[in-house]
């Protein structure tokens, strides 16, 4: 395999998922911490520089109060009985706080994507991301939402199919195969032989060691950003069309790359992998964040779940020293958020 381990970045986890999919997590104060008026800062790079975008705890809070002001929603978080106390004049633990704060970063990812590529929504993203957030709260609880909230959901999901559609077009325009092989002394040979005028795609059926593109030509797809290890991304971006490069060394073994231009009839088929592309490259955005936290809320980190992929998200804050929180003043207040119906907590 020459593509890029990436974390997961499961776009789906979000909304009612990231609150009801995940197992219960250990309840607890926050650490002693100075109080700040963001709930994380998050920095991004790409080929404009590093770009830094604020998530305040005002905002976060707002957000916090439109969900638990829905009484249809807070139903569905008792019944799922992850929350059993929500709702009504009480407070939650730092479960809810902690997972909504894990989507709000997730979408800087998905916005840094759509500035980069400057990539336009259209209005059959923004009907796909309305069906999709009715599917995920059901009609009835996101009917009962604020419409300004309803909006901003189906915005920010809207943006995801974007990014979705635009890789599916291949925005590279190229599509590339590759011949791997154990030693560069078979890589010339190989080479050589194609020069003769053997054809690429029948000398990667029956000498390519990677068996799975050497069954079809060894096709491997659209080429985008980030997706394969180091050296074969950079020869793969710098190969003239239609022309065989020399061995190229990875930790795998001796590379041929052909790199030819994307078809957009022909290469319909490998729809799916573009779809798996685009995950890839959100993944690599997300693997590269500089993430703080404000502790009070927890920290940024990386998990392994049950199938070994990585997930990065907030970790919920552990339970501080009663000693210590006792004596260091209202730094230590819990990180609670209120469910009041009357107005969001102060920050």
């Amino acid at each position: 395999m020459i593509r890029r381990p990436t974390p997961t970045f499961n776009p789906w986890l979000r909304r009612v998922g990231v609150l009801l999919a995940v197992g219960v997590v250990g309840l607890g104060l926050s650490g002693c911490t100075n109080r700040t008026s963001d709930a994380a800062t998050v920095t991004y790079h790409d080929k404009t520089g590093d770009h830094t975008v604020q998530i305040t705890r005002a905002d976060l809070d707002d957000e916090l109060h439109a969900l638990l002001s829905n009484n249809l929603f807070t139903k569905e978080l008792k019944t799922s009985g992850i929350f059993p106390n929500v709702g009504g004049n009480i407070t939650t633990d730092t479960q809810l706080s902690t997972r909504w704060l894990t989507t709000l970063i997730r979408q800087t990812v998905v916005t840094a994507e759509i500035n980069d590529g400057k990539i336009t929504v259209s209005p059959t993203d923004t009907a796909q991301a309305t069906q999709d957030e009715t599917s995920t709260f059901t009609q009835p609880v996101l009917a009962a939402f604020d419409k300004s909230f309803t909006t901003k959901l189906v915005n920010r999901d809207a943006q995801l199919f974007a990014v979705y559609r635009y890789y599916q077009t291949c925005p590279s325009g190229r599509f590339v195969s590759h011949i791997l092989l154990k030693t560069k002394a078979q890589a010339d040979a190989a080479l050589a032989v194609i020069r003769s005028g053997e054809k690429f795609s029948d000398i990667a059926k029956t000498q390519s060691t990677d068996t799975t593109s050497g069954k079809v030509g060894g096709a491997l797809g659209c080429l985008t950003p980030n997706e394969f290890v180091k050296e074969f991304q950079n020869a793969a971006e710098a190969a003239p069309l239609g022309v065989v490069t020399d061995p190229v060394k990875t930790s795998f073994g001796y590379h041929l790359i052909l790199v030819r231009a994307w078809n957009p009839t022909t290469d319909t088929s490998y729809g799916q992998a573009l779809t798996q592309a685009a995950s890839a490259v959100l993944s690599a955005r997300l693997s590269d964040l500089k993430v703080w936290v404000n502790p009070r809320y927890g920290t940024w980190g990386a998990q392994k779940d049950a199938q070994g992929n990585t997930n990065f998200s907030v970790l919920p804050p552990a339970a501080p020293a009663v000693r210590t929180c006792r004596e260091a003043t209202p730094a230590c207040a819990p990180a609670t958020t209120s469910t009041s119906t009357t107005a969001p907590p102060a920050g």
